[in-house]
This record gives structure tokens, sequence and C-alpha cells, in this order.
């Protein structure tokens, strides 16, 4: 808990300092890019992006298995295989995500409820029930674009 508290505020005091960073460019009408993952950089935190509605990333999905059914994922809900649910390194629980396999377009919305290393060359990992949805059960893995469809509480 306390291990959380300091990292709250650390993410606080740098959301802080890139608020006052001065002027900038006003926003464009279309939807930014999804920004680079988070994280560390260099020992120092880095402030966690901005999200709009409607960022888009592209790159491979993966999926947990049903054996992880039952244990606890890091928003403190159960993992279960036969719910639409996703890992993702930086969304806040609760957010939405459409999630489209570019192959063969089948889409479906799954709500953030764990996490993935942002350090991972997957951009998000999907539970079973949505990977049968998004047919790449037996490829193992697919290559998706990702679209924030609603974002959760922070």
């Amino acid at each position: 808990m306390n291990r959380l508290l300091t990292r709250a505020a650390l993410l606080l005091a740098a959301s802080m300092a890139f608020a006052s960073a001065g002027p900038q460019e006003p926003a464009e009408d279309k939807p930014s890019p999804v920004p680079q993952r988070g994280g560390r950089k260099g020992g120092k935190l880095m402030a966690l992006p901005e999200y709009q509605l409607g960022n888009t990333e592209t790159g491979e999905a993966v999926y947990f298995s049903r054996k992880m059914n039952g244990r606890k994922a890091a928003s403190g809900e159960q993992l279960d295989g036969d719910v639409l649910t996703a890992a993702h390194p930086l969304y806040p629980f609760g957010s939405i995500l459409r999630v489209t396999n570019t192959d063969n377009n089948k889409s479906i919305e799954v709500r953030i409820v764990d996490r993935i290393t942002s350090s991972s060359s997957k951009i998000i990992s999907v539970s079973h029930l949505a990977a049968e949805q998004l047919a790449f059960i037996k490829a193992g893995s697919a290559m998706v674009k990702v679209e924030l469809v609603a974002l959760g509480p922070r």
C-alpha cells in the first residue's frame, strides 16, 4: 500500500510538472496516436500520457490461458477466461478498448483488468473468450488494432 501511495505521488508530481511546461500547440481535430509507453527512462519516472477517445495502436496481441482463471489481476479482480477482459500496459483499469484482428476484421470490446509489462513486444493480452471471438486461439497471437472506446477511472 505504501509503495502504491509513493508511486501515485510521483505520478501526480510528474503530471503537474508536465502541465506547467509552458504553451503547447493547439490540438488537432483528429485523435492523436497512443503516446509511447510510460514507465522509467534513464531512471526517471515518465508522466502518464493524456488519452483521448479514438486513440489507436496496432501491434501483436496474445491471450492468457484458462489456467489463469481465479488468479488475482492487478486491478484486484479475479481473472476469468470466459469474460471479455484484457491486460494493457497503460490504460486505466475499467477502460473499454475495441480490439480488431487485422487479418479477419473480427472486432470485440474488452475491459482492462490487468497489466502487461511495457517492455513486452505485445500491445495487449486478452482473455481466452476474446481470443476465441477474434479467431486466433490456434495461432496463439494475432496482429490487432486497439482503439480506446471509454476511459476508466484514473
